[in-house]
């Protein structure tokens, strides 16, 4: 069961991001972002029933730096290539060993030193140049890039929050919750932004297939990530989730035409450093 529920995570996973640069493409990133995560809430509709008020209460903080977090995510998709996307959202890894060291008091091993340095040097294949300062210089010239980094950065924060309150609390509750936070979040923005629904409308009719796609994904995605968990630790189950990077990078190549020879060269070192970090 445990190879079936994460194979499921990785195949979802992967194409989440397709899904996501599909919505964003020609449309407000803003808006996108609404679309694509308002649907992740609807797609999350039996699992309502594990929520209330108190794990709402507890969602709202930790929902908002989401609603930061995954904006910065769709504009990233808008903005770069998918197959780059991908490795640089597993960066959270990295920022999260900084955040629960200073919050939850957890340890840097030199495992996660290690570890972070291998997924760093990965990273540099995503744009890679002649050198790697000047590889890590094509990665700062991206916008897309680096708003994935920032995205990164506000997820470890996110997760951190999670790690202290959902001890004693439903995950699936509290998943949903931080989902209904996000939602209402972009829709309160789209609403002041634009000002109608009309935009909200044409989003849905140019793309509903693509919103479907992407809210189905991205909901259960991590609801069998927590199946997984019944069977595995989560030192194994994150890492190879990552390996959801090269199935988006399969399907960027097929569907968006692009070049992924060398980007999947830097995921697999960038999975490596994270097996390394979770031993």
């Amino acid at each position: 069961m445990a190879f079936l529920w994460i194979s499921i995570r990785i195949l979802l996973l992967g194409y989440e991001r397709i899904a996501g640069k599909k919505i964003s493409q020609g449309n407000d990133e803003l808006l996108s972002s609404w679309g694509f995560f308002t649907t992740s809430f609807l797609m999350m509709a039996p699992f309502f029933y594990t929520l209330n008020f108190e794990i709402f209460k507890i969602a709202l903080i930790a929902g908002t730096i989401y609603t930061i977090s995954f904006f910065l995510y769709v504009y990233a998709l808008s903005n770069e290539d998918a197959s780059i996307i991908a490795p640089l959202y597993n960066m959270n890894v990295i920022f999260l060993i900084i955040t629960t060291a200073i919050f939850l008091d957890e340890k840097i091993t030199i495992f996660k030193i290690v570890g972070s340095l291998l997924m760093l040097y990965g990273v540099s294949y995503l744009k890679k140049d002649r050198s790697l300062l000047e590889s890590y210089k094509n990665i700062g010239r991206s916008k897309g890039a680096v708003a994935m980094l920032i995205s990164s950065g506000l997820m470890a924060i996110g997760r951190t929050i999670d790690g202290h309150f959902v001890e004693d609390i439903s995950p699936v509750g509290y998943s949903v919750g931080i989902y209904l936070v996000v939602s209402l979040n972009f829709t309160i923005l789209t609403l002041i932004k634009f000002k109608s629904i009309k935009p909200h409308l044409n989003l849905i009719k140019t793309k509903k297939y693509d919103m479907l796609a992407g809210g189905f994904t991205n909901a259960y995605s991590y609801i069998a990530l927590l199946n997984a968990f019944k069977y595995i630790d989560v030192s194994i189950a994150e890492p190879v989730s990552m390996v959801s990077s090269l199935v988006t990078a399969f399907f960027a190549k097929y569907i968006f035409k692009e070049k992924v020879s060398l980007r999947v060269i830097g995921t697999i070192i960038l999975i490596a450093g994270a097996f390394v970090i979770y031993i």
